[in-house]
């Protein structure tokens, strides 16, 4: 069941904005005052509750916003359903999704529109990790763009996570929006299938704010390595058809340094020398296997050095949104 206010939102919409959340108020005032400060676009704000038992509701009535649209799940779905249940209610021409431990630069979904223009269906920029009190650290690249339909059934083509891709909501609607038998893997699932319907247009700036911290789904390993499988046998046919192979060796390296940073020892222990038994690099392997086993907190020093390879123009530039965040 859903039920949603009565408030109508501007007249004409640009981009629909979605945020799932459920019990992290703290996070999502943030992540909301984000949504609700773009620049250049008119904007509808969908907060879907999903299954909130804190304070959540009473904090959002209390905005006064007409531009937000209030929907609650009275138990929890999860948040591919949560994501869909937005996209329903969307009336903008544009559908975004904004995870609520994410930020977003003011002007993220204007320049986004603008550069898909009237060829591509659906964009993506660039993003910066941040931490707790939003410093920026490594930098997130994506490294495909145009006709992305290959490398999207082969890996995940988008940095950031959900929050960083805009698209045409039709578009979102065509493909079947979020596969709920997703949930850590949900945004790759639905990247992989509008990556097959239409081009993707890429804006190389720092516009995402991607937080990264232990109580993010993605640090459940076992998990998301369940959900790996599951997406390499959904789309098995069309990889087939194409001649492609999932490209397994980049997912078993991310995911066992957010075990690291998670503390999951065991986990990572395991993704380590999985990794080594496919690309050949036993010893290598060796080794790592060995820093997990007895120094867990190696990863935080490598996510330390990543930091230090922002380069000068993406630091001060996302540096200078993230400032205003904070104060």
């Amino acid at each position: 069941m859903t039920s949603a206010d009565k408030q109508l939102g501007p007249a004409v919409v640009d981009v629909s904005v979605v945020i799932p959340t459920r019990n992290r108020r703290s996070l999502l005032s943030r992540a909301l005052a984000c949504a609700l400060a773009q620049r250049g676009v008119t904007v509808q704000v969908i907060v879907v509750c999903d299954g909130c038992t804190d304070d959540t509701e009473q904090f959002l009535a209390g905005i006064g916003d007409p531009r937000l649209l209030v929907v609650s799940h009275e138990t929890a779905q999860g948040v591919a359903t949560a994501r869909n249940t937005g996209t329903a209610l969307a009336t903008g021409s544009f559908v975004a999704y904004l995870d609520d431990d994410d930020v977003w630069a003011p002007d993220k979904l204007a320049r986004q529109v603008e550069a898909m223009g009237a060829l591509h269906g659906w964009s993506c920029s660039g993003a910066v990790v941040v931490d707790e009190a939003l410093r920026p650290g490594r930098p997130e690249r994506t490294w495909a763009s145009g006709d992305v339909a290959d490398e999207g059934l082969q890996r995940n083509v988008v940095p950031g996570g959900a929050s960083n891709v805009v698209a045409r909501t039709e578009l979102v609607r065509a493909v079947g929006g979020f596969d709920p038998a997703f949930s850590i893997l949900a945004d790759w699932d639905l990247y992989t299938r509008l990556g097959l319907e239409s081009s993707l247009a890429v804006v190389e700036r720092p516009l995402l704010g991607y937080y990264v911290h232990v109580g993010s789904m993605a640090h459940d390993a076992p998990r998301a390595m369940a959900e790996f499988r599951q997406m390499e046998r959904k789309y098995a046919d069309q990889r087939a058809a194409r001649g492609l192979t999932v490209l397994e060796e980049p997912w078993l390296g991310y995911l066992a340094c957010w075990a690291l940073r998670a503390g999951d020892r065991r986990s990572a222990i395991a993704l380590r020398w999985q990794l080594g038994r496919l690309d050949g690099r036993r010893a290598r392997a060796l080794l790592m296997v060995m820093l997990a086993a007895v120094w867990p907190g190696v990863q935080h020093l490598r996510d330390k050095r990543a930091g230090r390879r922002l380069e000068p123009a993406w630091r001060a530039e996302s540096e200078a949104w993230l400032a205003a965040l904070r104060d």
